[in-house]
């Protein structure tokens, strides 16, 4: 029985972290309901088995797969662009495809050539806790809107104060004294907010079935691969960056679950190059090992791999039903953010401990300081000022967590040659 509620909580806290990337995008490139299933499909099915692969095989570490949040804002920001240019968005997703493939191939090049255990000796404490709290900012604005209902064209204050609710006993779970509500508070929290849309009439039909019972997820949907130049040159940058998060999230999990294999980052690559090229040939957005996984580990105290193997393997059987993949698709927004809310608060903690772990010596002050005041500036700007500035930059400059990282991966080196400098007088 127990057994059982893990792999169901793990399943539903997976699929709350993952169909709204596909929704989000289909919806930015007038994907009729049937189309959307259809992404909805292809991105369990993909993100089931790269999650089973890295269970297995890279970094043996119950790390949940989910779309990356560079990717998806890539997606969005040429589908935007289309229209400017003269094309239909849709036009874009073959260039885009080919440029996942360009992503996968430069993951398997840096992890032969050993680069990304070079690269994992760089985030030292100040970085590590520089990006939870980072990432704790960048999502708190998304998770906010999204328990609110605030994104939507008209305001529900029904669906509203489900979330709300669903958020308050999300909270009052994680703090019970009963082990069992404390363990399985986001599963019981999805349920009750689930139920409480079923019961008011607010969720909304996902579109009609007509496709066969069993079916198997389609390659290629977005067309062949073609060429365009600045995606490529986007996709250069953007894997670098997804690099980041990759080592972050295994630093994260690694220590909420005790785990420590410092030889993984070479199989853990070639599996992200597989992911990127899997991703492309089932035309489904990228994914990413997230770093928010400690937190929901934190929350539901789950540290064995044998419910994570498991729930993955549910999603990837349910893809094969699009039936079943509607009903799970159709998890109301609002209620997957309130649910997994406390996760994410508890990552705020980890950076907190992580940024004090190597001392609040002026030193550190002044890294993290200088860091987090131009990652959470970089949240703010306005969307007119990525009119100005190149396309391939945009996707960078836009996303404050990395632009934060990058800035203090850059002055942990700066700083320690100015104080070796100075040492030398």
């Amino acid at each position: 029985m127990r057994l059982a509620l893990s792999t169901l909580q793990w399943a539903m806290f997976i699929l709350a972290g993952s169909v709204v990337a596909p929704l989000a995008i289909g919806q930015a490139y007038g994907m009729s309901p049937q189309e959307i299933g259809e992404f909805v499909q292809r991105t369990l099915f993909v993100l089931g088995i790269v999650a089973l692969m890295q269970t297995w095989w890279g970094h043996r570490m119950p790390i949940m797969e989910g779309p990356a949040a560079l990717w998806w804002g890539v997606f969005l920001l040429f589908g935007s662009m289309a229209p400017a240019i003269g094309q239909e968005p849709r036009s874009i997703l073959p260039a885009l495809g080919l440029g996942l493939i360009f992503s996968g191939v430069l993951f398997v090049i840096m992890s032969v050539c050993g680069w990304i255990a070079v690269i994992r000796r760089l985030f030292t404490p100040a970085v590590i806790g520089t990006y939870f709290i980072l990432l704790v900012l960048q999502m708190s604005g998304p998770f906010l809107n999204g328990i609110l209902g605030s994104t939507s064209e008209s305001f529900d204050s029904c669906a509203t104060a489900i979330a709300i609710a669903t958020l308050i006993l999300s909270l009052m779970l994680a703090r019970s004294s009963k082990a069992f509500l404390r363990n399985y508070s986001v599963l019981i929290s999805i349920l009750f907010g689930w139920s409480l849309f079923q019961i008011f009439g607010l969720q909304e039909p996902f579109g009609e079935v007509s496709e066969p019972v069993i079916t198997m997820p389609d390659m290629w949907s977005f067309g062949w691969p073609q060429w365009d130049g600045g995606i490529i040159l986007t996709s250069v940058i953007v894997t670098l960056l997804l690099l980041s998060n990759m080592i972050a999230s295994m630093e994260a999990v690694g220590q909420v679950v005790g785990h420590k294999d410092q030889g993984s980052e070479k199989r853990t690559g070639l599996i992200m190059g597989t992911s990127q090229l899997l991703s492309a040939s089932f035309a489904t957005v990228s994914f990413v090992p997230l770093s928010y996984t400690a937190g929901f580990i934190m929350t539901t105290r789950m540290k064995e791999k044998l419910p994570f193997l498991l729930g993955n393997i549910f999603l990837v059987v349910i893809s094969f039903f699009p039936v079943i993949t509607r009903i799970f698709a159709s998890i109301p927004v609002s209620v997957g953010y309130a649910s997994i809310f406390l996760s994410f608060v508890n990552m705020l903690g980890m950076g907190l401990r992580e940024v004090g772990r190597a001392g609040l010596g002026e030193r550190q002050v002044y890294i993290v300081g200088i860091s987090l005041m131009i990652g959470t500036g970089c949240m703010f700007l306005p969307a007119s000022f990525f009119m100005l500035v190149p396309t391939f930059l945009s996707p960078l400059i836009s996303n404050g967590l990395l632009m934060g990282v990058a800035s203090c991966l850059v002055l942990e080196r700066l700083v320690r040659k100015e104080e070796a400098a100075e040492s030398s007088y």
